[in-house]
């Protein structure tokens, strides 16, 4: 359905089938078949139709389904009854960085659905795949690396601009984590792995050369020293574009998409939940997002997502019987 967002698709077609939908209602802690949760009024958003204050949901099933970052964080401040050594850990993200080719007349890339093309040709060998994409001038803007006049020159005419995303297939360290605050609210601890950090650099000297084939005059290169690389260097790229010229906060770097930290697998000592997304030790209790991954999906994940959350759906109906008692 045209990627309209869960508001116009999955949410009505739940409230059609009878599904409750509350909004402006933060879940703080789950306990033994409860949910507890808070309500309060917000500016944002349609208003709930509970009343603000605290609120304590008996169900005999519960679905988490926050996102890999905050179910993660949610189940760590619960009130499980197991021991779960993997829960919040191997994090991964698909770190992602924007390049930018601009050619000396308009060619307006920003016109349709630039999500159309992708290259795989170096996702075995050096971990990272390229995208098409467009970016609005804001996410553009704070995208680049540099200040002053080689940003104002990149973004002095947003028709000119050619955009290429790479995505750099993070391993899932066990240090990779997320773990909440006193008060439950998620805190990221993440560590950029040294094959991430080459995969970056060659993604970079790859789309340099693709920029150019393509006309482009000037190139974005976050990992180079003058981070503008002129179509007179092109034969330059390989010493130009270098793991030395590339500093961890002088990089914008984004988390594409983020997985992990409720992870699936056979065993509680290094995984969270089941083949169905079912909390290990805990039969009521169950996850469907992406969470569930157990290491980078290395691809867009939207699809693996549905359908695992089909997956836990379709293990919950098998099991209602005995859920439901």
């Amino acid at each position: 359905q045209a990627k309209q967002g869960t508001n116009r698709v999955q949410l009505p077609q739940a409230e059609s089938m009878g599904v409750e939908v509350v909004t402006n209602c933060r879940v703080r802690r789950i306990g033994e078949r409860r949910v507890e949760a808070e309500l309060k009024p917000s500016p944002y958003g349609e208003p709930s139709r509970w009343p603000a204050g605290d609120y304590r949901i008996k169900a005999k099933v519960v679905v988490v389904a926050c996102g890999a970052v905050h179910s993660s964080a949610l189940l760590m401040h619960s009130d499980l009854p197991v021991w779960l050594p993997a829960l919040g850990r191997y994090f991964t993200c698909h770190p992602a960085l924007t390049l930018i080719g601009q050619h000396d007349r308009p060619i307006s890339n920003y016109h349709g659905f630039p999500k159309t093309y992708y290259c795989d040709d170096f996702e075995k060998t050096k971990r990272f795949i390229l995208e098409t994409c467009m970016y609005f001038p804001f996410t553009t803007a704070k995208n680049l690396a540099g200040f002053g006049p080689d940003h104002s020159l990149l973004m002095s005419d947003f028709r000119r601009l050619q955009m290429i995303l790479v995505l750099a297939a993070d391993p899932a360290l066990p240090q990779n984590r997320i773990t909440p605050d006193r008060d439950g609210n998620p805190e990221v601890h993440y560590h950029f792995a040294d094959e991430v950090l080459d995969a970056f650099v060659e993604s970079q000297k790859v789309a340099a050369r693709i920029f150019f084939a393509a006309g482009a005059q000037r190139v974005h290169a976050p990992s180079s020293k003058a981070v503008v690389i002129t179509r007179a260097q092109e034969s330059q790229l390989d010493h130009l574009i270098h793991r030395r010229h590339q500093k961890l906060g002088r990089i914008s770097i984004s988390a594409a998409h983020m997985m992990g930290g409720c992870r699936m697998g056979t065993r509680s000592r290094d995984s969270v939940t089941n083949i169905r997304g079912q909390v290990h030790g805990i039969p009521w209790l169950f996850v469907a997002d992406s969470s569930l991954f157990p290491k980078s999906s290395e691809v867009n994940p939207y699809l693996t997502v549905m359908s695992l959350a089909d997956r836990v759906a379709e293990g919950i109906r098998l099991r209602a019987g005995e859920l439901l008692k």
